[in-house]
């Protein structure tokens, strides 16, 4: 399985080109039989596909789309350098006839329903956006719990850490990545009432920095590990991913986001005790293959615990640093997620 998982990460990204300051990648999965091929398309927000996690995993559920034979789908990314690029990039899909269009992140929530309303044949799937009052009936947007997927893999940390200090070096502070961080604090609080969580927002710039800056996140985890925090979250795209290299070069443990970083991010792999994904491949080829079949949802979706929507990394190199009684209670916290009688405490 972890091969399978790489080759298809190291495939979703081989198929990337860059044309006109963005990026753009096609295949198609349509064969003979297909009598119409359903076109898709992509627009990342400024955390771009190469950051290993949440846009690379959001186009990888289209990759999964296309992958379907059945479904006939072929799909193409752009990558978005700032918050101005969203519109002009979306609006290169509608003017190109294509069927549906992913929009990933929170940030693009505004540009998507405006492109929605000025292109009301295009189906858009928001990806960790929620469309407003009123929007029209083709967006629906994908909503996922990650303050549960946060508070297991907080949970996980505040089991294993030896100093009962733990850190998480975050992204631009926004609902998503607000609900990883209180999941994550409170999770750990849940199993140790001892340990005390540090953690730090990025400061937005507006710019191609904003989830993309693994030089600040690196010297962040630096510093909290010289705080004696011994497990670190890197929950911020590439920005994330420098928190998780401060964590490896100071021989400390860390945590992925949005998907199994250990997989996604092989150069992190030594201290990577588990990851907090969000399951969003699933959510992408779901949406995308409601949109094909003629069952498009329009409003909110949201995946959660239980409906296999988020969850937690296996623990990898650090199974055996894990009890089997600690092992147990993350099973059980799953499941008390899933029946609703833990809470997080970022519950509406």
């Amino acid at each position: 399985m972890k091969s399978f998982r790489r080759v298809a990460v190291l495939a979703a990204a081989v198929m990337v080109a860059f044309a006109c300051g963005s990026s753009g990648s096609s295949s198609s999965g349509s064969s003979s039989s297909c009598s119409k091929t359903y076109k898709v398309g992509l627009v990342t927000d400024v955390g771009k596909l190469s950051d290993k996690s949440f846009n690379a995993n959001s186009w990888q559920g289209v990759v999964d789309a296309q992958n379907d034979a059945s479904l006939c789908v072929s799909g193409k990314a752009i990558e978005s350098n700032s918050s101005e690029d969203y519109q002009k990039n979306l609006r290169i899909f509608g003017d190109g006839g294509y069927d549906a269009v992913v929009a990933v992140g929170f940030n693009l929530g505004t540009d998507a329903q405006t492109f929605a309303k000025a292109y009301p044949n295009v189906k858009v799937i928001m990806v960790d956006s929620a469309p407003d009052t009123g929007a029209p009936t083709n967006v629906t947007g994908l909503l996922f719990r990650e303050d549960q997927a946060g508070f297991l893999a907080g949970a996980v940390a505040g089991l294993y850490t030896k100093t009962n200090t733990i850190a998480g070096v975050y992204g631009l502070d926004i609902p998503p990545v607000h609900r990883y961080r209180i999941g994550f604090e409170n999770g750990a609080k849940y199993v140790n009432p001892k340990v005390t969580s540090l953690g730090v927002y990025q400061t937005p710039c507006s710019c191609p920095k904003d989830f993309n800056d693994p030089d600040w996140g690196k010297a962040r985890g630096l510093e909290f590990a010289g705080r004696q925090a011994d497990v670190i979250f890197g929950a911020g795209g590439n920005t994330g991913n420098g928190a998780l290299l401060a964590a490896l070069q100071k021989n400390v443990a860390c945590v992925g986001v949005d998907v199994d970083q250990y997989v996604s991010y092989p150069e992190a792999d030594p201290c990577l005790i588990t990851s907090a994904e969000k399951h969003l491949a699933l959510a992408v080829k779901t949406a995308i293959t409601q949109a094909v079949k003629g069952k498009f949802k329009s409003g909110i979706q949201t995946f959660d615990a239980t409906t296999n929507g988020v969850g937690v990394a296996p623990y990898h190199q650090f199974d055996s640093k894990l009890t089997a009684d600690q092992k147990a209670k993350i099973d059980t916290i799953a499941k008390g997620l899933q029946d609703g009688s833990i809470k997080t405490g970022a519950e509406s």
